[in-house]
């Protein structure tokens, strides 16, 4: 296995957005990807905020190290961007930031489908959009 670079490392060792919110919360948007067989699942959790920007994120990760960096990594960049600015979102920038070899490529790119997925989640309820949409 390739080692980790400082940063991955950092973001590994101590997750600063680990957790999760209250799916019941009409502003939460969330996603669950991967699967069991394949040895890696992110889960990722938005909360938006009324001016539709993220005000923060939270994952839960299961895989290798890569895996929870670049869910921890992701959810602590989307803070404070639009819906729109997250959707532009690609999996090289994780492999930028951390570091990630090529053989971990998955990994980013799990990430970002996460984040996809979230945001697809949060398009689809009615109720959040119009409270976000409001005047």
């Amino acid at each position: 296995m390739q080692e980790l670079s400082t940063t991955a490392r950092a973001y590994f060792s101590q997750p600063r957005n680990s957790g999760a919110f209250d799916l019941a919360a009409p502003n939460v948007a969330a996603a669950r990807v991967g699967e069991p067989a394949s040895g890696a699942i992110v889960q990722l959790h938005l909360r938006i905020a009324a001016d539709g920007t993220i005000d923060a994120a939270r994952f839960q990760a299961y895989g290798c190290a890569w895996t929870i960096a670049c869910a921890d990594c992701l959810a602590g960049c989307l803070a404070g961007m639009t819906l729109a600015e997250a959707a532009q979102w690609r999996h090289h920038l994780l492999m930028e930031i951390l570091a990630v070899p090529a053989e971990k490529l998955h990994c980013a790119v799990l990430a970002e489908t996460a984040l996809k997925a979230a945001l697809r989640n949060w398009a689809e309820k009615p109720s959040a959009n119009a409270a976000v949409q409001a005047p």
